[in-house]
């Protein structure tokens, strides 16, 4: 399996969450599927990572996708407009959620 960890398991409950956290919080950029085509994509420079793309999933590490949605974009010298998410840090079962869900987007 791609870029694949033995990370933490996922409740249905840490699942729900990061539904909720991607509709509210990612999907204006990446889009509903991934595919960085949010509608608040449009005229964004870098334009938001699409998750669609093999390549990326392949050389791209669980616990570094895990530290740019807490920490943001600089973080890993990343686009600064990747917003952080502080208020995830410590919550690792709904940040694997949501690295699931980002795996699950290839």
């Amino acid at each position: 399996m791609l870029g694949c960890s033995t990370g933490p398991k996922t409740s249905q409950e840490a699942k729900e969450k990061a539904a909720q956290i991607w509709t509210t919080r990612c999907a204006s950029c990446h889009g509903a599927t991934g595919a960085g085509d949010g509608p608040s994509a449009v005229g964004l420079t870098p334009a938001p990572r699409s998750f669609k793309d093999r390549a990326w999933q392949i050389q791209a590490k669980d616990d570094q996708i895990a530290k740019v949605i807490v920490e943001g974009g600089a973080a890993q010298g990343m686009s600064p407009r990747m917003a952080a998410n502080p208020d995830l840090r410590g919550d690792d079962e709904v940040v694997a959620a949501l690295v699931a869900m980002i795996r699950g987007f290839q």
